[in-house]
C-alpha cells in the first residue's frame, strides 16, 4: 500500500509543533495569495459593478472629499464608505489601474483563509484546517470575488470572523472574543452595512434556541458595551453622511440598497426561490460534488456542537436570501465558509479520499473544457438570440480574442490536471487540491479572464483611453469604467451643441452629431452646434479636441462585418450618414 506523501501538515513534537504550524499558516497565505494575486492586473475592470467602485474611488482620490463618494459626480449612496477608503489607498500606493482597484479584495481573500486555517486547526485537525483553506482558496466563488474590485471580499471576511468569535464565547464563555466579535460587525456596517449584523447575530440566535438557552441567548443581545464599540466604529460616518444629505442618503442607500432588495428585484436581478440552491454547486467548482459529503452526515452533524453552528450558519443564509427578491451569485457566499469547513471535516475522516480527489480534478479539468469552448460558442449562441445591436456588436469580437496560444494553453492545464490525478496516490489531499486549484486558476486567471474582458470591456477601455483630457459627457452608456480610464467624470446627460459624448450605437441621442470613434458598439462622437450645410462643409467647433480621435469608417470596419446582418442593419439606421473629418462620407473615409 501506498502511503501517501505529507507536504503541507507536518508531524511535529515538543518546540518543533509551534514552528511548523508557522510554516503552515506562510504556505497557506502563500497559496492563497497565488490563486488571488496572479495576473490581476490584466484585464480590464468589469462594468457595472467593478466600473462603479473603481471610478468612485478615483474621484475620492482626485477630489481629497474622503467623507462621501461620487459616481461620475453625482452622489452614490450603493455601500458604505470602508471599501472606497482602502481603494483610494491603494490606488495613491501603487497606481490608479486595475491592480490598484484590485488589490484590497486580494488582501481580504489571503486574511479570510488564514481565518478559516486558524480557527479550524485547533477544532477540526491539522489536515482539516489545511483542507478547508485550500478548499476556500480554489473555489470558484470565493477566488473570483477576491479578484473583485467590490467591496463583497472584506464583507465576507469581517462575517467569518465575527461568527467565528461568537463560536469562541459560546464554547468558552469568555467575554474577550464577544466583544471581538462586535468590532467584526461594526466594520462590517461601515463596508456593507446592516447584513454584518444579521447574518452573525441569527446565527447565534438559532444556535441558541437550539439549545434551548433563552437566557444566554438575551446576554448575547444585551451588551451595552458591546454594542458602543459597534457604534462607536460605524455611527460616526452614518451620522455624517445624514448630516450632509440628508434624506437622499436615507433614500438611496436604507430604503433602496437595503429594504427594496429584500421587498423587490433591484436593477432587474430576480430569480426563483431555488436559485441560490441551483447556483451554489457552481459557486464551489471544482469541489462541488463533495457537498454530498456533508449532506449524508446532516443528522450526525447535528448532535455536534460545531457542526450545528456551521449547518444554522449555511442554511440561514441560504434561506434568507432565498426570500430576498433580489437575487444576485455572491450572496451566497456568506455562507459559503461553514459550508466549506464541513466538507473539509468529512473528507479528512474519509476512507475514499482518494476517489473524491479524483472527482475534483475531473471537475477541475470538464471546468477548462468548457470554458475553452466559449469562445467558439459565444458568436454561434448570439444568432441564436434576440440580443440588441450594441451587444451583438460586442461579442462580434469573442473568437478573434481567442489565439492559438490560448487553446494550447488549455491542452497544457489538460495535462497538467491528468498528472495531478495520478499523483494523488503520493500527495495527501490537501496537496491534491492544492494543485488542482493552481492550475485552474492559473488558466481562468490568464486566458478566461483576460479573453472575457477584451470581449465584454476592451473597446470600452479603449474609448477611454482615447478620450483623456477632453471634456465629455456619457450620453447612454452605462459603463463607469469608461471614466475610470478616461481619468476624469463623464456627467450622464444630453450632450450640448458643441460637446463630445459617448453612446452605444443603439442608443445614439437625438441630436445631430459627428462620429470621431467607434470600435464594436461603442461610439464616440461631437454634437454638432447646427446641421452641417453641406457634405464637404461639417460644423465642428473644437478641432483640436476632435483630432484626438481617429477618424474610422463607420459602416467598412470590419467589426461590423463581422456582427449578423441584422446588426449592420441596425447600426446603419442609428449612426449618423454625416461627414467625416476629412469631408468624405463614412463610407469613403479612408482606413
Amino acid at each position: 500500500m501506498r502511503m501517501p506523501l505529507n507536504f503541507v501538515t507536518l508531524p511535529a513534537v515538543g518546540h518543533q509543533r509551534g514552528q511548523l504550524t508557522i510554516l503552515e499558516g506562510l504556505l497557506v497565505a502563500a497559496f492563497a495569495a497565488m490563486m488571488f494575486a496572479l495576473n490581476l492586473g490584466g484585464y480590464p475592470l468589469f462594468d457595472v459593478d467593478e466600473g462603479a467602485f473603481a471610478e468612485a474611488s478615483r474621484e475620492m482620490l482626485a477630489s481629497r472629499d474622503f467623507g462621501m463618494t461620487t459616481l461620475d459626480g453625482a452622489p452614490r449612496y450603493d455601500k458604505p464608505i470602508f471599501i472606497y477608503w482602502l481603494q483610494a489607498t491603494t490606488m495613491a500606493l501603487v497606481g490608479v489601474d486595475e491592480w490598484g482597484a484590485r488589490l484590497p479584495s486580494a488582501l481580504a481573500g489571503v486574511l479570510w483563509v488564514l481565518a478559516v486555517w486558524h480557527f479550524a486547526r485547533p477544532r477540526l485537525g491539522a489536515n482539516a484546517a489545511v483542507l478547508a483553506a485550500v478548499l476556500l482558496a480554489s473555489s470558484l466563488g470565493v477566488w473570483a470575488i477576491a479578484r473583485a474590485a467590490t467591496a463583497d471580499a472584506w464583507l465576507n471576511l469581517w462575517l467569518t470572523l465575527a461568527a467565528f468569535d461568537w463560536w469562541r464565547h459560546l464554547e468558552s464563555h469568555r467575554e474577550a472574543p464577544r466583544r471581538r466579535a462586535f468590532v467584526w460587525m461594526g466594520l462590517g456596517v461601515l463596508t456593507k452595512g446592516p447584513v454584518a449584523v444579521l447574518v452573525p447575530m441569527a446565527t447565534v440566535t438559532l444556535y441558541l434556541l437550539s439549545r434551548r438557552e433563552g437566557t444566554r441567548l438575551l446576554r448575547c443581545w444585551w451588551d451595552p458595551a458591546g454594542w458602543s464599540m459597534l457604534l462607536a466604529i460605524a455611527a460616526p460616518w452614518y451620522a455624517y453622511a445624514l448630516w450632509r444629505d440628508g434624506w437622499a442618503f436615507v433614500e438611496g442607500f436604507f430604503l433602496k440598497h437595503n429594504v427594496q432588495r429584500f421587498v423587490a428585484p433591484l436593477e432587474g436581478h430576480s430569480g426563483q426561490w431555488w436559485y441560490h440552491l441551483a447556483l451554489l454547486p457552481a459557486l464551489l467548482l471544482p469541489f462541488s460534488l463533495l457537498i454530498v459529503l456533508p449532506l449524508r452526515a446532516l443528522l450526525v452533524d447535528a448532535r455536534v456542537m460545531l457542526r450545528r453552528f456551521l449547518w444554522l450558519w449555511f442554511l440561514f443564509v441560504l434561506g434568507f436570501f432565498s426570500l430576498a427578491q433580489t437575487k444576485l451569485p455572491h450572496y451566497m457566499l456568506y455562507g459559503l465558509t461553514p459550508l466549506v469547513l464541513l466538507i473539509a471535516r468529512h473528507l479528512a475522516d474519509s476512507s475514499r479520499a482518494h476517489r473524491w480527489l479524483l472527482a475534483t480534478v475531473v471537475s477541475a479539468a470538464l471546468v477548462i473544457v468548457v470554458s475553452a469552448l466559449l469562445p467558439e460558442l459565444l458568436p454561434h449562441w448570439v444568432q441564436t438570440r434576440t440580443l440588441s445591436p450594441f451587444h451583438q456588436a460586442l461579442a462580434s469580437g469573442a473568437s478573434a480574442a481567442w489565439s492559438w496560444q490560448d487553446r494550447a494553453a488549455g491542452l497544457a492545464a489538460l495535462l497538467l490536471l491528468a498528472v495531478v490525478g495520478q499523483a494523488r496516490h503520493w500527495l495527501n489531499p490537501a496537496a491534491t487540491l492544492a494543485a488542482a486549484g493552481l492550475v485552474l486558476g492559473v488558466w481562468l486567471s490568464f486566458r478566461l479572464l483576460p479573453w472575457a474582458g477584451e470581449t465584454l470591456q476592451g473597446p470600452i477601455q479603449r474609448a477611454g483611453l482615447a478620450a483623456r483630457g477632453m471634456e465629455l459627457v456619457n450620453a447612454g452608456l452605462r459603463a463607469p469604467s469608461f471614466s475610470f480610464y478616461r481619468q476624469a467624470i463623464s456627467p450622464r446627460r444630453v450632450p450640448q451643441p458643441g460637446e463630445a459624448f459617448l453612446a452605444r450605437l443603439d442608443r445614439l441621442p437625438p441630436v445631430p452629431h459627428e462620429v470621431w470613434w467607434y470600435e464594436r458598439g461603442v461610439v464616440l462622437a461631437r454634437a454638432l452646434p447646427s446641421m452641417p450645410t453641406s457634405a464637404s462643409e461639417p460644423e465642428i467647433t473644437n478641432a483640436s479636441a476632435a483630432s484626438k480621435f481617429e477618424p474610422r469608417a463607420i459602416n467598412d470596419s470590419p467589426d461590423i462585418q463581422a456582427n449578423p446582418a441584422a446588426t449592420r442593419n441596425a447600426a446603419a439606421s442609428v449612426l449618423p450618414s454625416s461627414p467625416s473629418t476629412n469631408g468624405s462620407s463614412p463610407r469613403e473615409t479612408p482606413r
